[in-house]
Order: C-alpha cells, then structure tokens, then sequence
C-alpha cells in the first residue's frame, strides 16, 4: 500500500460504522477539523468543526454539499484544484500552510493533509482531509529561551531569504534540533514560521494600507508579483486584491 493511502475494506456496512466511529472521535477533538468526500467532490462525513468553518449549523448540512456549496467561488476553486492532484497523483499533501480570516476578523492559520481512501482494489473511494487549528501563538515559544531566539531571528528577517541554518545557529541548535522543538512548540517547521511572519505582514499591509500590490510584494521579500500571487493564493485562497476588497477595514 502506498504511503499515505488510506485503504477501506469493500463492505459498505464498515465504511459507514468507521466513518461515523472516527467522526465521532473527533468531534470533540479541538481545533481538529475533519471531512471525508466521494471522488465527485460531495461531502459524505464531517465534524462541527468542519461545520463551523464552513459556516452551517451541523456536520448533516455538510453532507451532499461541495466546496463550491460551502465556501467562495476562488476558495472553493482551489481546494477543489488541490483534491484533484491528491487524487490522481496518490501522493498525500502533508501539514500545507493555510490561512483563513475567522468571523471575529482575526487571523487563523491551519495545517491541512489529505489522501486518498481506496478500496481493496486500490480505486479511490474517497478523499480525507484534516486540518489542525495553529492557536498557539508564536510568543509561546518565549519560556524555551532557545526556541525564542530562532523566532526572534525568523521575526526580523522574513524579508531575507533566511537559511533555516541561521535560525538554528541562534537557538545553539542543529538545524534537525530546531526542526523537532519548533513542531513540538509550535506545530509549524522553520520554514513556515518564516513564511507565517512573511504572509501575516502582508496580510497586514492590504489589509490596513494603499500600498500597490507590486509594493507590498517587495516590502514582504518576495521576488515578484506574480510570485507573491502565487504564494498567496496558495496559503490565503484568494488573490491579494480580491482579500483586500473583501477584507478593506
């Protein structure tokens, strides 16, 4: 069986008891988002928390719908684009760097990974994704002297295209050390933890700025627009103009 695939026996009976069992499980699992979909795209189970970031009352309003159901056009768009290359390509997205803007208007960050459910003939039946809510904040790394070198360092220079090995240097770490402590205190590696400040300063400046695009791409250390774009429709789900029209305070 291939890495990250997840395989079902082909009784139906067994399908629905795991899914409701494993529904069930993390159902009161916080900040755990979890959904399962057919190949066509259509939910077929989910938890509240899922719900809750869909904007329904309860994981039965999930059930049937698409993200296209759920959520805005260009966000819907992308995690459909994103089931697809799981799907056909087998390979499992692993701990991707999502962003969302949450009802309050504050910033969250998720680590989504999805695979494939197959059957016994190794078919895909299904899609599983699960998404981690990142509430910890980055200031958590305060009491481990070390840690809050390493992210002093990633907070003054994510302009920089900063070697993770200078990160670690700071943190009297080797860069695999620094690896380990920054998931198990954060949830994010080093390189997240850069992108993080790099995208949260962005957020910042279309959110509360007139800077251009281009500009604000340049201020954040990205190459160019078109890479900044790129990177932030990646994470955000939208276009940075299309998030500063809808998000303009």
């Amino acid at each position: 069986m291939p890495e990250g695939v997840i395989a079902v026996c082909s009784d139906t009976t067994v399908i629905d008891r795991s899914l409701e069992a494993v529904t069930d499980v993390l159902a009161t699992t916080p900040g755990v988002m979890f959904s399962v979909k057919e190949p066509s795209g259509s939910y077929v189970s989910a938890n509240q928390a899922f719900a809750d970031r869909a904007g329904v009352t309860g994981p039965g309003d999930v059930i049937g719908k698409t993200a296209h159901d759920l959520f805005p056009a260009e966000l819907a768009d992308q995690y459909t684009a994103q089931d697809a290359r799981v799907l056909e390509t087998g390979h499992m997205l692993t701990n991707e760097l999502e962003s969302i803007t949450r009802p309050d208007g504050t910033i969250g960050w998720f680590l989504t990974s999805k695979s494939r459910w197959v059957d016994d003939a190794g078919e895909a039946v299904g899609l599983v994704s699960v998404s981690v809510d990142l509430r910890t904040p980055v200031d958590a790394a305060a009491p481990h002297a070390q840690l809050a070198a390493a992210v002093d360092v990633a907070r003054r220079r994510y302009v920089e295209q900063v070697p993770v090995a200078d990160l670690a240097a700071a943190a009297d770490m080797s860069v695999a050390q620094l690896e380990r402590v920054s998931r198990r205190l954060l949830g994010l590696s080093p390189k997240q933890l850069i992108m993080r400040f790099r995208l949260e300063e962005a957020l910042r400046l279309i959110t509360d700025t007139d800077l251009p695009i281009a500009d604000v791409a340049s201020a954040c250390g990205y190459y160019d627009q078109s890479a900044f774009g790129r990177h932030f429709r990646r994470v955000v789900g939208s276009s940075p103009a299309a998030y500063r029209s809808a998000h303009r305070t």
